[in-house]
């Protein structure tokens, strides 16, 4: 039992962690008003801080705290921290590209570790999960990741143009990465759902 609520009470600090550092970066845009080299020295630290605290869900899967694949989510966060070091400071940092993938990045941050935090909390107090808290995790997550890997993929062509052909070629391997990552959500998104309608005719 003990152990139990240190498991729950584990996940609800790391959880809402990752989530306060997207939220973080999220009202970072609401500086965008300033110049190319101001906004960059003011959300590039911001973007950095939330990728690395994120490691937290590599570490929460290595331990077998949840049910994410450590393979799998080292490739999600590993792809994410190498676009913003090695390719964002080669395009404008309020490029649309870069403004795009960041902005679907906090918003699955804020609302991917916000559902896991919250559950982590119920459990924490002995309540049941919703399945409300479920739902809305695999329904916006399969809506953001398209748009954010998109414009990973864009941000590669766009610094390819600067006379970076190799950079061509890196934009053509995100559809490889990207179509077993999609397949694994929409997977979970399809088994939660007909799980949810099964319960609902065992009721009736």
């Amino acid at each position: 039992m003990a152990s139990s609520r240190a498991k729950d009470l584990f996940l609800l600090v790391s959880n809402a962690a990752i989530q306060l550092v997207w939220l973080r970066v999220l009202l970072g845009f609401t500086s965008i008003d300033k110049d190319e080299a101001s906004f960059q020295e003011f959300i590039r630290p911001r973007i950095i801080t939330a990728l690395a605290v994120s490691g937290l869900e590599l570490l929460n899967s290595l331990l077998g705290l949840t049910k994410s694949k450590p393979h799998q989510v080292f490739l999600f966060s590993a792809t994410r921290m190498g676009v913003e070091l090695l390719l964002a400071p080669l395009i404008p940092c309020k490029s649309p590209e870069h403004l795009i993938t960041v902005f679907c990045w906090s918003l699955d941050g804020i609302c991917r570790f916000g559902c896991f935090g919250l559950d982590a909390a119920l459990s924490l107090c002995g309540i049941p999960s919703w399945p409300i808290i479920k739902s809305i995790r695999y329904t916006v997550g399969p809506l953001l990741f398209p748009i954010g890997a998109g414009g990973e993929m864009f941000m590669n062509i766009r610094a390819a143009k600067d006379n970076r052909p190799v950079l061509y070629f890196t934009a053509s391997l995100w559809p490889l990465f990207f179509y077993p990552l999609m397949k694994q959500l929409l997977k979970q998104r399809k088994k939660y759902f007909k799980k949810l309608a099964d319960e609902k005719i065992k009721q009736t």
